[in-house]
C-alpha cells in the first residue's frame, strides 16, 4: 500500500538556513487473510495463457531482433505454438500473426532459451521452460512490457503448482535476467555511439 509522511527539514538555501518540509512516499504492507488453492472446493481453475494484442513495442522488438546471437524467422505456426528456437540450426522462428507485443515476448523467451538454458530439455523440460520464461518476464518488465497475463499462467502450467521449483530456481534466474538486461543496454549504447 502506497503510504506518505511530510517531515520538517533544515536546508541550505542562498547561503540562508531555512526549515522546509518534505514529503516521503514508501510502500507498507498489512495482514489479510489469503487462501491456498487448496483450502478451495469446485472445479479446477484453468489455466489459459493469454495474449498480448497490443503492438506498442515494436521498436524494442526490432532492437531485439537486432540484438538476437541467432537469425530470426517469422512463419505461420500450427496450432497454438508461438515460436522457438532450433538448437541444431541455432535460429528462432516465431509466428507471423502475432502481435507485435507477443512477438517480442515469445522473442526473450526464445532468446532465453538460446543463450542461458542449460537444462537437458530431454528429462527436465519443465524445468527449463520455468527458467527461461521467468527470466522473458523480468527482462520484458525491465524494459516496459508486461507479460503478466501470459507469463504467470505458463510458469504456474510447466512448475506443476509448485512454487518451489521457483524458488529453488531463483537466483539462477534472476542472475541470468540481469545478465540479459546489461547486455541488451550495452547492444543499445553501442548503437547510439555508431548513430552518432
Amino acid at each position: 500500500m502506497p503510504r506518505k509522511y511530510n517531515k520538517k527539514v533544515k536546508k541550505i538555501e542562498d547561503n540562508e538556513e531555512i526549515e522546509k518540509i518534505v514529503t516521503y512516499e514508501y510502500m507498507a504492507y498489512r495482514y489479510v487473510y489469503v487462501y491456498d488453492i487448496s483450502q478451495t472446493i469446485g472445479e479446477d481453475i484453468p489455466l489459459q495463457s493469454h495474449c498480448i494484442n497490443n503492438n506498442k513495442m515494436l521498436n524494442f522488438f526490432e532492437k531485439i531482433k537486432q540484438f538476437s546471437k541467432f537469425p530470426v524467422y517469422e512463419k505461420e505456426l500450427p496450432g497454438s505454438l508461438k515460436g522457438y528456437y532450433d538448437a541444431k540450426k541455432k535460429q528462432i522462428v516465431l509466428k507471423q500473426s502475432l502481435s507485435i507485443d507477443d512477438k517480442t515476448a515469445v522473442l526473450l523467451h526464445e532468446l532465453a532459451h538460446g543463450l542461458y538454458d542449460d537444462f537437458d530439455y530431454s528429462k527436465d523440460r519443465n524445468l527449463s521452460e520455468v527458467f527461461v520464461e521467468s527470466i522473458a518476464y523480468i527482462v520484458a518488465n525491465y524494459f516496459g512490457l508486461d507479460t503478466s497475463t501470459c507469463s504467470f499462467n505458463y510458469i504456474a502450467k510447466w512448475a506443476k503448482g509448485e512454487p518451489k521449483i521457483v524458488v529453488d530456481l531463483g537466483n539462477k534466474i534472476q542472475k541470468c535476467a540481469n545478465q540479459f538486461i546489461d547486455e541488451i543496454e550495452k547492444f543499445e549504447m553501442q548503437e547510439m555511439e555508431i548513430a552518432a
